[in-house]
């Protein structure tokens, strides 16, 4: 079995381990090479999933509600639906972890989005997705009663033309 790799416009490589059409949706496993300095994505929850960070190499800094740790090999940290997370690589080196994301939601189709759009964020293919997804990811600071809407509307619109 050959296994699919990404590399993301912020450096980062991936290397998909068990995809969410593989499993039945059950979870989608994602094996991650952070590069030095990384800030990772945004504060962000998600309504329906649950994501488990281990560290396989390195040492990783995980947001989980307003608490805030260094984790190093060997340790994991699990996130419950609907809890603000946020993660980094802070250090000089390389962080390698595993994630895996049950049951398996929009995680797999955003990480192609946005490693297929270089440098610019293709916010109206993420929309699509997480509208396809009951609006599952939610970012942090801003009222979702705000984020729906806006969120359907960039999916509604048309493709640029070419």
């Amino acid at each position: 079995m050959s296994l699919d790799r990404l590399t993301m416009p912020t450096g980062e490589t991936l290397t998909f381990l068990r995809t969410g059409s593989g499993t039945g949706g059950a979870a989608f496993e994602v094996e991650a090479v952070l590069p030095p300095g990384l800030a990772g994505p945004p504060a962000h929850r998600h309504r329906f999933e649950t994501e488990t960070f281990t560290v396989v190499d390195g040492e990783l800094r995980v947001r989980i509600g307003r608490d805030s740790r260094v984790i190093g090999p060997g340790e994991s940290v699990t996130v419950p639906p609907g809890v603000v997370h946020a993660f980094a690589n802070p250090t000089s080196g390389p962080v390698r972890i595993r994630t895996v994301e049950t049951p398996a939601g929009p995680l797999e189709q955003q990480f192609r989005a946005l490693a297929d759009a270089g440098r610019l964020p293709p916010l109206r293919r993420l929309a699509r997705i997480n509208v396809e997804h009951d609006l599952s990811f939610v970012l942090h600071g801003v009222p979702e009663a705000l984020q729906r809407p806006l969120w359907r509307l960039l999916a509604a619109l048309p493709a640029p033309r070419r």
